[in-house]
């Protein structure tokens, strides 16, 4: 398996995407925002409030926390197994 060091600003975007996360940038610095409510705009900041991450900043946060979302989905699994025994 390769181990991918480096990603792109576009593949950061699609990860976040993937985590209803959405990547916002200003003077090359960025926050990760989610869309609280569309009807009245209002988003909560899941990192980098100020957009105080750097590139790498927003790398870790978002490998790091989509191994979470992996997580939470095999718990899913778990307890929505089919029950094949009485």
């Amino acid at each position: 398996m390769e181990n991918k060091g480096t990603y792109t600003l576009e593949e950061l975007r699609e990860a976040a995407e993937e985590q209803d996360l959405r990547v916002e940038e200003k003077d090359g610095k960025y926050r990760v925002v989610r869309t609280v409510s569309e009807r009245f705009g209002l988003v909560a900041v899941k990192a980098g409030g100020g957009y105080s991450l750097t590139h790498d900043g927003l790398r870790k946060f978002l490998i790091f926390n989509s191994i979470d979302i992996g997580k939470r989905i095999t718990d899913w699994s778990k307890k929505h197994a089919p029950k094949l025994y009485k």
